[in-house]
């Protein structure tokens, strides 16, 4: 039987997977992580960045499997990860799916004008006031997950997704302001023979939104393989 390996969002848990996992039983083996920093995992002692969170699920998943017929699904935060080990080509992994995933650092324009001006200020000594901060990251500061998170952020993989030769499968919502369609058109571009569902009415957690939509596109995908 396959696995399916779920790699949860920022400031989830796999708590917030539960019902998803026990509905995908049928069709495969679901394990899903509680990430470092996350639910029942403490958080890391140093700095750690992607590939750091990329080698610790390695870890998990050859000392909890049998390491073959792996299919990532990451979300967000954990879809960074999951493209990252998928561009390792490592030689369990089935299939890919990704979230949400902000494998690509892209800001608008507005906010990278903001920092611009930020720095600008910074060299003349005066205090800018233009970037507020986000909530995540206020969130992140408040648990000592601040850092990790501001690496996180700046964390690209515009140069790691053409490397990916697993089938993948995108999985969008059109109203996702987190992650912007936008993002997961140009990572459909550069994931060779990779496919991408939009799903019209949801935004960033589908699978919280419309579970039985979501459900099924998942599914389907991996019958396929």
């Amino acid at each position: 039987m396959k696995t399916i390996v779920i790699l949860h969002g920022w400031r989830h848990s796999k708590e917030l997977w539960e019902d998803f996992a026990r509905a995908l039983e049928e069709e495969a083996h679901v394990i899903v992580f509680d990430l470092p920093g996350f639910g029942s995992e403490l958080k890391p002692s140093s700095v750690w960045n992607i590939p750091e969170y990329a080698t610790w699920v390695k870890k998990r998943i050859t000392e909890t499997t049998d390491a073959e017929d792996i299919i990532l699904l990451g979300h967000s935060f954990g879809g960074r990860i999951a493209s990252l080990i998928a561009s390792e080509r490592p030689v369990w992994l089935r299939g890919l799916i990704l979230y949400g995933s902000p494998s690509l650092r892209r800001p608008p324009i507005r906010i990278k004008f903001k920092i611009k001006i930020a720095k600008i200020c910074k060299a003349l000594g005066l205090r800018a006031k233009v970037i507020r901060p986000h909530s995540d990251l206020r969130l992140a500061d408040e648990s000592g997950m601040g850092d990790i998170l501001r690496k996180i952020i700046e964390f690209d993989m515009t140069k790691e997704l053409p490397l990916i030769s697993a089938p993948t499968l995108l999985v969008w919502g059109k109203h996702d302001q987190p992650v912007p369609l936008r993002i997961a058109r140009e990572m459909h571009s550069l994931i060779s023979g990779s496919k991408l569902i939009v799903m019209e009415n949801e935004g960033h957690n589908a699978h919280l939104e419309n579970p039985t939509l979501f459900y099924g596109i998942i599914k389907k995908f991996i019958k396929s393989l």
